[in-house]
């Protein structure tokens, strides 16, 4: 940030050296040769500054790039983790259903079995009372 600051202010000198220059060379008591020396110096530390910008600009666009798959990681990591604690969970609840089914087939077979068994018995009843009723009818 710090060379952001003087990278700044030496393009913003640019300006000022330029002016003083061009005065001075107004009054006369610059050569030509110096006016383009300085000209040629202040366009040479305006491509330095312009490059130095570049740079730090590029740098910081790694940095934050770096920074933006990193906490992309983290991101993708959190979300991984969830995903497995759901599935986890989903697994819980298939074994939980599935135990729930098959104890309820087996009660539901139990009462078909007591279902039949009752028919039997009431079959065998009926049997009796009609064997009694063709007996009372014979006597």
């Amino acid at each position: 940030m710090m060379r952001k600051t003087k990278i700044v202010r030496a393009l913003l000198m640019v300006p000022v050296v330029t002016v003083l220059l061009l005065s001075v060379a107004g009054c006369g008591n610059v050569s030509d040769q110096m006016k383009q020396d300085a000209k040629e110096k202040i366009e040479a530390r305006k491509q330095q500054a312009k490059k130095n910008v570049r740079a730090e600009s590029t740098q910081a666009e790694k940095e934050i790039k770096k920074k933006v798959e990193a906490k992309g990681q983290q991101v993708k990591k959190k979300v991984e983790a969830r995903q497995q604690a759901l599935e986890k969970k989903v697994d819980d609840l298939k074994k939980k259903v599935q135990t729930g089914q098959e104890d309820l087939k087996k009660k539901v077979d139990d009462v078909h079995k007591d279902v039949n068994d009752l028919q039997e018995k009431i079959d065998k009843l009926l049997k009796k009372v009609d064997a009694k009723d063709r007996q009372n009818k014979q006597q």
